[in-house]
Order: C-alpha cells, then sequence, then structure tokens
C-alpha cells in the first residue's frame, strides 16, 4: 500500500519537473540575475531540480527494497 503511494508521488513528481525544465516554465527562470550560490538563476533551477530528484530516487529505492532482505 505505501509502495503504491510512494510510487505515485514519485511519478507526479517527475510530471512536474518535466514542466519546471521545459520551455514554458523555464523561461521564467532565465535571467542571469539573482545569483544563487554564484550561478545564475538559469542554471540554478535545473540544478535544484536534479538534486531533488535525486533525492526522491533515493526514498522510492528505499520503499522498493524495504522488506527484501528479510
Amino acid at each position: 500500500m505505501i509502495r503504491l503511494l510512494i510510487r505515485r508521488l514519485a511519478l507526479g513528481f517527475f510530471l512536474l519537473y518535466l514542466l519546471a525544465v521545459t520551455w514554458p516554465a523555464a523561461t521564467l527562470f532565465r535571467s542571469p540575475e539573482p545569483m544563487v550560490f554564484g550561478l545564475p538563476l538559469s542554471m540554478a533551477w535545473p540544478i535544484a531540480w536534479i538534486v531533488i530528484a535525486f533525492i526522491v530516487l533515493l526514498v522510492l529505492d528505499y520503499f522498493e527494497n524495504k522488506g527484501e532482505g528479510e
């Protein structure tokens, strides 16, 4: 039950990720100012999504492999 919920949440996140880094939404963040950790916003925006996606995949892997070793 929890695995199905986690899978659906991950799928929803990656659909949101797709919308956030492609043409319509990415144009909102293409300005060189402000700087975020020394990077322009147009670079920091996709990097932030990549880091969050990595965390989502770690959580998904944890719940998928939970109980296999028993």
